[in-house]
């Protein structure tokens, strides 16, 4: 019998960020695409970048007391656990420059666009100024999560 393939996603830490803070908006989304991937009924790739930029969010939650400092390293170190398909390469860097120069956004979340158009597997993120400057087909509102 031949597997058949998992769904591939990418998710930005926008979307992370609401596994861990219960006061975000939107967290069931979110916290449906965490369910799915951790049985395994979809898979999530992701640029290298997003390692830093949960690292960071973790770290701001805890400053402004949105989740206790342990809560926050328990929550990356959980983070740090997931297999998510990771990549980093020249190309994508490359991309990543070229998507942040052709719609005017941030090299960080360029990476995310880039990726997404390289692997054609949709982006979900929760970032209304990415979803209002980026017209690709891949780049999708977290609300719109499961596929259909």
């Amino acid at each position: 019998m031949v597997p058949v393939p998992k769904t591939n996603i990418i998710v930005d830490a926008s979307v992370v960020a609401k596994w861990f803070l219960a006061d975000e908006e939107d967290a069931s989304f979110a916290l449906e695409i965490k369910q799915d991937f951790l049985l395994q009924k979809i898979s999530i790739s992701a640029p290298l970048f997003i390692f830093y930029e949960v690292n960071n969010l973790l770290k701001s939650a805890a400053r402004s007391v949105r989740i206790d400092e342990r809560g926050a390293r328990e929550a990356y170190e959980g983070f740090l656990d997931l297999n998510f398909l990771v990549y980093s390469s020249k190309n994508l860097l490359k991309a990543t420059l070229a998507v942040a120069l052709d719609y005017n956004i941030s090299s960080y979340d360029a990476s995310y666009v880039a990726l997404s158009e390289y692997l054609e597997v949709p982006l979900f993120t929760t970032d209304k100024k990415l979803l209002e400057k980026v017209e690709s087909r891949f780049v999708r509102d977290l609300t719109s999560y499961p596929l259909s």
